[in-house]
C-alpha cells in the first residue's frame, strides 16, 4: 500500500468543514446581497408616495377599527388598543380578537371572530391596492 503512495498515485484529499461551510456562507451572503439590489429601487418611495401611504394606512385601520366597534359593541379606545403596533409581523385578526376575549373576561362568538377576520381580510386588500397606488403617484 505505501507503494502506491510512493508511486505517484495521490489520493484524492478529503474537503475539510472549514472551506465546506466557508463556502456556503459566501453563496448565501452573495445571493443575498444580489436580492437587495434587486429589492431596493422598488422599496424607494418618493415623499408624496410615502405620504399617501401613511395616510391611506390610517384611514384603513380606523375603517378596520370602526368595523371591530360594530362587530364587538365596544369603544374604539378598546379596538385601538388591541391592534398590534405597526409593523408587527402577525395575524390582526387573531390578535385583535385573543385582546379584545382578555379584556371583556369573556370568549367572543365564532361569528363575532369569523367578522373580525372578514373585515381584516378586507383591510389587507386594501393596503394591498394603496401600496400599488402610491407607486403610482
Amino acid at each position: 500500500m505505501n507503494a502506491d503512495r510512493s508511486a505517484g498515485a495521490r489520493l484524492p484529499q478529503p474537503l475539510s468543514l472549514r472551506r465546506v461551510f466557508g463556502a456556503i456562507l459566501m453563496k448565501f451572503l452573495l445571493s443575498l446581497l444580489a436580492c437587495c439590489c434587486m429589492l431596493s429601487p422598488a422599496l424607494a418611495q418618493t415623499p408624496a408616495q410615502a405620504g399617501f401611504l401613511k395616510a391611506e394606512t390610517r384611514r384603513i385601520d380606523e375603517q378596520f377599527v370602526r368595523r371591530v366597534v360594530e362587530i364587538t359593541q365596544l369603544p374604539a379606545s378598546q379596538v385601538r388598543e388591541a391592534m398590534p403596533a405597526a409593523g408587527r409581523i402577525t395575524e390582526t385578526s387573531a390578535r385583535v380578537a385573543a385582546a379584545i376575549e382578555k379584556q371583556l373576561g369573556e370568549a367572543l362568538t365564532d361569528e363575532q371572530k369569523q367578522a373580525i377576520a372578514q373585515a381584516d381580510e378586507e383591510r389587507r386588500a386594501a393596503l394591498a391596492a394603496a401600496r400599488v397606488a402610491a407607486k403610482n403617484k
